[in-house]
């Protein structure tokens, strides 16, 4: 069973816009990072939130993105790629029940 983990931001920071397992046209977000910025002229400036995103499975490559440059798919997109993905996991568990019953 998973447990649910909390993530404390503080209160001076900009909240992030994307969360994490979200899927975007890069990828999907696998980590999250807050970069302040190191400016003495303008202390009170926010940081920028950047997030890395799984853009290849096969090789586990991930890109660095700031929040600006992050893009969601169009939900008609992301709707027949998860609905892909469902049909995918379906055939293979049929498959090993199948292997399971053939023991």
């Amino acid at each position: 069973m998973e447990t649910s983990k909390v993530v404390t931001i503080p209160n001076h920071w900009t909240s992030p816009k994307y969360s994490l397992g979200q899927r975007t046209k890069q990828g999907m977000i696998v980590g999250v990072q807050y970069c302040l910025f190191e400016n003495l002229v303008v202390p009170e400036r926010d940081g920028l939130w950047r997030y890395a995103v799984l853009v290849s499975t096969e090789d586990e490559q991930v890109e660095y993105i700031s929040e600006s440059g992050v893009q969601l798919p169009p939900a008609q997109e992301l709707r027949l790629e998860i609905e892909g993905e469902i049909n995918f996991y379906q055939r293979k568990i049929e498959n090993l029940t199948q292997q399971l019953e053939m023991m």
